[in-house]
């Protein structure tokens, strides 16, 4: 049924499944006994790794069991599934009763809260958690320092270690730095708020490292200023070496002591006292200097000494007695007089030394009321050793502390056996004294009269002058006022006797010989031009008055005695007014020129008429040195008054000539009373001496001279705005 060929395949394919089969019993033979082989070391690498894991885990259990250590294993929820038994001495409970239990029914809430925060924070992290705790372990508080890692999804352990020890240790050293910080900042307090000025040195450099505030306010300076000072900026020259020796003696380890002298910022000295030591600063030695400012003790031992030998060079008694009344100190007059050696003034009482006939009213009366008010004044009677009493002016004071207790007596007393005779002798001379002193009062009243009148003299003459002219002005074109006046009256009344009706229409030119002769006779139109420029000139004139008297009246300032505001430069244009005929030109010599540089000046507080009379002084004075000159000698005599401000309460005035000038020897002469250089009948010598004296005391100012020969003089005034 088939054909060859196939035949032939088929024959071929069983061939080859015969040998597949005969391949496949062999494979699976072998694959058999590969399988059984496996199996046989399987079986032995399980009985080899079971025995390696037995030993791993008895190893791993004595380890477990060995640490003291707490070491538990708990779910998720906080309950116990195994505990080491090493562990049980620091168990809360014992292991028996926690198994099983979780950790609320084993610890309070809040602590139980918070160990499971920590186990659920392990489990969600993957990563172990830290946690210190405290519990009553026994009769004593143990502190924990416990570790939670997962150890599968829903159980973590835990190992707990007791660090009761280390944490006492801890709080022991806590405490340490607590007390040390505190105590570091009590120094601290110290160093910023004691008085003495507390520094440490460099000793290499010599230069200031650190000090205290009270360091650098005795010497003036802020901290940063001083740290960049080196010593010889702030340590006075004559203590130079004895700072070297300060440096030396400190590097050698020895405590060093002394007194020198520092220099303040602004330049005064400080009195200082010093200690040093040696001091490790920033692991390097250094100085601790220790500064006290003992400026007023200097100052006080020196007042001391110096009232010392006040009393020892004072001729009268002075003594000291204790509360009892034991003498402990009497000065060398006290001894000469109550005849007491030196070696016995502090053995014996102040009661030997009263006079016998008021021992009793010294003892019951004047001790008394020395203690209870403090002091006594009045007479007394001492007793010399010899028995010798002599009366004496005394007073008694006793120096009590702050409770009113009575620490020390102290007396001075003045031997007044003499004085009868010296107080007639007073009694005559206060006698004559005053005679003599009312003389001189006269005496100086009159000279200020004087110098009043000789002011009024040349006021009076300078208004006189002044005056005249406008006054003879007038005069003279009063006259030609007249016979203009005259004329014109003889005019009209002829025009009106004339009964012309242009007249007596108010023509002023009528028709007619007669008339018009007249009008050309008197120059009618002449008259009507000049009347007006007449009058014009009148009117000038009485202004010109009215302009003298005002400066007159300004100058003398009759209604002005007490303190005025002023204005200054008005006060000077009114002397300048007064002066003006001394200060035009003359045959003999030319013109004075005035230069006035006035600048901005607020109305001044003074007695107007008195600060007036120095400008009349000064100007006055001013002039006769410009008069005293040739023409040759200075082609234009100047006087240059100058005003200034000062500052916001002075103001200066200064006038100066370029006159002859004065020698040095005259100009320190020119404010004394009676000091004049002008001849006899022409100065009085006041002026100046009472100038002084109104801008000095009335006005608290500065009047001052400066001249030179040859050049000139300059007076400069300065005196307050207000008073």
């Amino acid at each position: 049924m088939y054909t060859e060929e196939l035949e032939h395949e088929i024959l071929f394919l069983r061939q080859q499944n015969a040998e597949l089969q005969k391949q496949l019993a062999k494979s699976t033979s072998e694959f058999s006994a590969r399988i059984t082989q496996l199996e046989q070391k399987l079986k032995e690498s399980k009985q080899l790794l079971q025995s390696d894991r037995q030993a791993e885990l008895a190893e791993l259990l004595a380890l477990f069991n060995a640490i003291q250590d707490v070491i538990l294993i708990l779910d998720a929820e906080g309950r116990y599934l195994k505990i080491a038994p090493s562990g049980a001495p620091l168990m809360y409970q014992p292991p028996a009763e926690l198994l099983g239990k979780t950790i609320h029914e084993v610890f309070p809430s809040a602590f139980a809260d918070s160990f499971l925060d920590c186990i659920q924070q392990a489990l969600k992290t993957k990563k172990a958690v830290k946690i210190e705790y405290s519990l009553p372990i026994g009769d004593r508080e143990v502190w924990f320092e416990a570790s939670i890692s997962p150890m599968s999804e829903e159980t973590v352990v835990c190992v707990a270690r007791d660090i009761s020890d280390v944490y006492n240790e801890l709080l022991l050293r806590k405490a340490a730095e607590a007390a040390l910080i505190q105590q570091e900042a009590r120094y601290r307090n110290i160093f910023e708020t004691v008085n003495d000025g507390i520094s440490v040195i460099d000793l290499d450099t010599g230069k200031i490292v650190a000090a205290n505030p009270a360091f650098y306010q005795m010497h003036g300076y802020s901290q940063a200023e001083f740290l960049q000072l080196i010593p010889t900026d702030f340590i006075h020259p004559d203590y130079f070496h004895i700072f070297g020796k300060f440096i030396k003696s400190i590097k050698k380890g020895d405590e060093f002591h002394t007194q020198a002298v520092d220099i303040r910022k602004d330049g005064t000295y400080l009195d200082i006292e010093v200690t040093g030591k040696l001091l490790s600063y920033n692991g390097k030695p250094h100085a601790l200097s220790v500064v006290r400012d003992i400026s007023e003790r200097k100052q006080a031992e020196q007042e001391q000494r110096r009232l010392l030998a006040i009393l020892e060079a004072t001729t009268d008694i002075v003594g000291m007695a204790d509360a009892a009344g034991n003498n402990c100190y009497l000065n060398k007059a006290g001894q000469k007089i109550l005849d007491i050696p030196a070696s016995e003034t502090n053995k014996f009482h102040i009661s030997e030394v009263v006079g016998l006939s008021i021992l009793e009213e010294f003892q019951n009366q004047i001790i008394p009321t020395i203690v209870r008010e403090g002091i006594w004044s009045g007479e007394s009677i001492f007793r010399c050793r010899n028995g010798e009493e002599f009366p004496v002016s005394q007073v008694l004071i006793a120096h009590k502390n702050e409770q009113g207790e009575v620490e020390f007596f102290s007396t001075i007393a003045r031997d007044i056996r003499d004085r009868q005779q010296i107080e007639a002798q007073l009694r005559q001379q206060a006698e004559d004294l005053a005679q003599t002193l009312q003389e001189l009062q006269r005496t100086q009243a009159q000279m200020i009269q004087a110098e009043k009148m000789s002011s009024l003299g040349q006021l009076v003459a300078g208004v006189a002058h002044e005056i005249n002219n406008p006054v003879n002005f007038i005069h003279g074109n009063l006259s030609h006022l007249e016979e203009h006046t005259q004329d014109l009256l003889r005019l009209v009344h002829l025009y009106q006797s004339s009964n012309v009706p242009e007249f007596q229409n108010g023509s002023c030119y009528p028709t007619g010989t007669l008339r018009t002769s007249l009008c050309e006779e008197i120059d009618l139109e002449f008259i009507q031009a000049d009347l007006p420029k007449i009058l014009n000139s009148m009117k000038v004139g009485t202004q010109r008055i009215r302009q003298i008297v005002l400066s007159l009246r300004t100058f003398s300032r009759m209604d002005e005695a007490e303190f005025k505001a002023v204005d200054i430069h008005e006060s000077i244009d009114s002397t300048l007014m007064i002066l003006q005929h001394r200060l035009k030109e003359k045959p003999d010599f030319p013109e004075i020129h005035v230069s006035k540089n006035y600048t901005y000046l607020p109305l001044v507080e003074c007695y107007a008429g008195q600060l007036n009379q120095v400008f009349m002084n000064i100007l006055a004075n001013a002039i006769d040195a410009l008069e005293e000159r040739t023409n040759n000698e200075v082609s234009l005599p100047t006087i240059t008054i100058q005003t200034a401000l000062i500052d916001s309460n002075w103001v200066k005035i200064a006038i100066a000539d370029n006159g002859l000038g004065m020698p040095e020897k005259v100009e320190k002469q020119v404010f004394n009373p009676f000091f004049t250089t002008k001849p006899v009948g022409k100065g009085t010598g006041m002026g100046m001496s009472i100038s002084y004296q109104i801008i000095t005391e009335k006005h608290a100012g500065k009047l001052e001279c400066y001249s030179k020969l040859g050049q000139g003089t300059e007076f400069v005034i300065a005196i307050p705005i207000r008073h």
